[in-house]
């Protein structure tokens, strides 16, 4: 059998020159795609991010935190010392407060002065700490508003509180209400008839003398 012989022509050269340049361009093909596929993630299943995605829910409503309001008892008027104290000129006006307040139920203290005795202009309901509320209370006994409630004040309006929790400061808005009548111990001079006036001694006019001081107290 007779041997085959590339021909002389050359067209085995050509046809193996096309096969090697197909060959070259699908490798570069090839390389082009895989570099696509690897940029895009196609190339490999596992390179792909997992995403989570959460359950469909309705949307909550958001409410904002409720305040604890915490309410502290006021305390009963047994409990509260209070200290009328008479700012004005006007006789007997810490005394109708302190009328008022004991019917009320207070531990009213005896009825005192200011130390700025009838320069009162309106009353005030003064508090020592934790007693803002029971002032309150009391100013609406008295018929006063919540303005007229203070803080007590360094120093104080009189000149001992005697351990009082609220001083009421007594003005001529509380004084014109009405004023009770002051008791005076009978006096000597009073039934000292013409003729006796003139053997008055010196002992009865002393108590005299001491009656009439008595009378200046404007409690």
């Amino acid at each position: 059998m007779a041997a085959r012989h590339a021909a002389t022509d050359g067209s085995f050269g050509r046809s193996a020159g096309g096969a090697a340049l197909r060959g070259a361009g699908l490798l570069a093909l090839a390389v082009i795609l895989g570099i696509v596929l690897l940029r895009s993630g196609g190339g490999d299943p596992y390179s792909n991010a997992v995403r989570t995605v959460a359950p469909s829910t309705p949307e909550a409503t958001v409410r904002p935190p409720t305040a604890t309001t915490l309410t502290v008892p006021v305390r009963e008027p047994a409990q509260i010392k209070v200290l009328p104290a008479n700012g004005t000129n006007t006789a007997g006006a810490g005394l109708l407060v302190f009328n008022r307040l004991k019917q009320a139920g207070y531990n009213v203290l005896a009825a005192t002065n200011t130390t700025s005795q009838g320069s009162a202009t309106a009353s005030t309901v003064f508090y020592n700490p934790d007693f803002d509320r029971e002032a309150r209370v009391v100013a609406q006994i008295l018929g006063l508003p919540d303005a007229d409630v203070q803080a007590m004040p360094t120093p104080p309006p009189v000149s001992d509180t005697r351990g009082a929790d609220i001083v009421v400061v007594v003005g001529p808005d509380l004084a014109k209400e009405g004023t009770p009548a002051v008791t005076s111990p009978p006096t000597t001079a009073r039934r000292v008839t013409p003729t006796t006036a003139h053997t008055v001694t010196p002992t009865t006019a002393h108590t005299a003398t001491t009656v009439r001081t008595t009378t200046t107290v404007k409690h």
